[in-house]
């Protein structure tokens, strides 16, 4: 096959392109590169594959495609194009509907069983709502806080750190009892209070939120420590009475 084949061309940039977007995934993966997704290497591989067979069916036909300055933009730009459609078919083939929750609780159950799932997929480590297990929280919060706009969070955020905040609240209402809410007199609507068996209310998701805007200070799993020995010192005080 000639170098001046389209196809040729637009496999050879796509290649390179592909591989460039796959090097900055894994790089942002804070595990080791072999437990990144194979899933999300089979999707690129299929979006590279989609890409250079269109764009090379286009150049045979336009001239003007066939130049390496022509095919390399409509790589980048057909990238982008061909991801965004495969994530949407597959958001309406096998999307499903908002989930109801009949009480706070069960809401904030769900959220922390995704979160496990976030992390299952992320580092392929099972999450077993320990109170250790809050160190592997804190550790992705960390990561992702470094790609957060501190001034400017985007929308997402708020989501990240209601999953999170699910999670570590769960770790540590499943250890002392609880009930979780939504709004609080003073820390606001939507601060998802939880007050636990030793009648202290904590926050976790404003924890977890104070990490992703904030900085290492805001270590959540140091202060889900501090938080268990101030229980333990009031349950103790309890027994001694």
């Amino acid at each position: 096959m000639s170098i001046s084949s389209p196809f040729l061309r637009t496999f050879t940039v796509g290649g390179v392109w592909f591989a460039a977007v796959a090097l900055k995934m894994v790089s942002r993966h804070s595990g080791h590169w072999s437990t990144y997704p194979p899933r999300n290497f089979v999707v690129l591989v299929v979006a590279w594959v989609i890409t250079a067979l269109i764009l090379g069916a286009a150049a045979s036909r336009f001239e003007r495609l066939r130049s390496w300055w022509g095919i390399g933009l409509g790589t980048v730009v057909g990238s982008f194009v061909v991801l965004g459609l495969m994530l949407f078919t597959v958001e309406k083939v096998y999307g499903t509907a908002s989930p109801k929750f009949s009480s706070t609780e069960e809401m904030m159950v769900y959220f922390a069983n995704e979160t496990t799932k976030w992390v299952k997929a992320d580092r392929s480590i099972d999450l077993d709502y320990s109170l250790d297990s809050i160190k592997l929280i804190e550790e992705e919060l960390g990561r992702i806080s470094k790609e957060v706009d501190k001034a400017n969070p985007k929308p997402g955020t708020v989501g990240l750190a209601t999953g999170y905040g699910a999670y570590v609240g769960e770790v540590l209402r499943q250890r002392d009892g609880g009930t979780w809410s939504v709004d609080h007199s003073a820390a606001g609507p939507r601060s998802y209070p939880l007050t636990v068996g030793s009648n202290n209310t904590i926050f976790p998701v404003g924890w977890c939120w104070k990490r992703l805007t904030g900085d290492e200070t805001e270590n959540v799993y140091r202060k889900a420590l501090v938080f268990e020995a101030i229980r333990g010192s009031v349950t103790n005080t309890a027994r001694v009475k």
